[in-house]
């Protein structure tokens, strides 16, 4: 089956980026988490992500939405009513975005929380925002017999209109991250590799001036691009499905650069700031570090 996800193109075009040989992310001031999942990192190195709770009374496992300060603090959040909260991105005014239930995408502003719906749509992500406000995620488009549920992206903008992301020739587009000169990333699922109850391959991509272009981890059978920062470095993951093995990367200027923590650990890159800093797990928790 389809994985579950944990602007109109002036000219669309599906292009390659041209990768320089591999290379090891050069990291320090390594802090690690213990408390949830890091999924983001601001200007300011506060750190977004959620926990799988014990507990629940719907048959589904509580899960909250979590904060980080730069000061150690760790605020928990939980929407209204909800057994799932989920936050992925926060902006560098403290705007953070995520989902409820995986249903709806969740826009949380000091003590004030809003739900965003794709209109017609049955389930909504809210996953990436830049300063501006304009955000981006991904909606269910349909529920194939064979394959599953369908997702396609959006970008929302800051007056909550909406301008689809499909990559080309994708049965699945899941924009992760929105940087503030208006550049999309994350990763898609062709429709002519797609097998029925199977996993799919996945490809990362970045969307720019009207043009996608396709950024895989080489000999991976499962690439996402999770964040890129204003200077457009970009950070992601990888697995192979044969072997299980899989990791964090940079992006930057064509080279890729494995994350790896002080004791030669694999990781999930997952968030990117300005400054350089970036978070994400590994196999002991999350972590946040200076990598270049």
């Amino acid at each position: 089956m389809h994985s579950r996800i944990t602007l109109i193109a002036v000219l669309v075009l599906s292009i390659s980026f041209s990768c320089h040989a591999q290379q090891t992310a050069t990291c320090d001031h390594w802090t690690f988490l213990k408390t949830f999942s890091a999924a983001g990192i601001n200007h300011w190195n506060t750190v977004v992500g959620s926990a799988t709770e014990s507990g629940g009374t719907t048959g589904l496992p509580p899960v909250s939405g979590y904060i980080r300060w730069a000061n150690g603090g760790v605020q928990k959040y939980k929407f209204p009513g909800a057994t799932e909260t989920r936050f992925y991105k926060r902006n560098a005014a403290g705007v953070t975005v995520g989902d409820v239930d995986f249903n709806h995408g969740l826009i949380v502003t000091g003590s004030s929380a809003t739900t965003i719906d794709y209109p017609g749509a049955p389930q909504t992500i809210l996953t990436g925002i830049n300063k501006w406000n304009s955000m981006v995620g991904t909606y269910q488009y349909n529920d194939d017999a064979d394959f599953g549920p369908e997702w396609t992206g959006f970008k929302m903008w800051k007056n909550g209109t909406f301008t689809p992301i499909d990559a080309p020739g994708a049965i699945n587009t899941n924009p992760t991250s929105i940087n503030d000169t208006g550049i999309v990333v994350g990763w898609y699922e062709s429709s002519a590799e797609a097998v029925p109850f199977a996993a799919d391959p996945s490809h990362g991509f970045v969307f720019a001036n009207g043009v996608y272009k396709t950024v895989s981890y080489p000999n991976a059978f499962r690439t996402s691009l999770n964040d890129i920062n204003t200077a457009g470095v970009i950070v992601g993951s990888w697995i192979n499905s044969d072997t299980g093995k899989g990791g964090g990367f940079l992006f930057v200027n064509g080279t890729i650069k494995d994350v790896l923590t002080p004791g030669g650990a694999s990781t999930e890159v997952n968030g990117i700031n300005d400054n350089g800093y970036v978070t994400g797990t590994y196999s002991a928790g999350s972590f946040m570090a200076h990598c270049q």
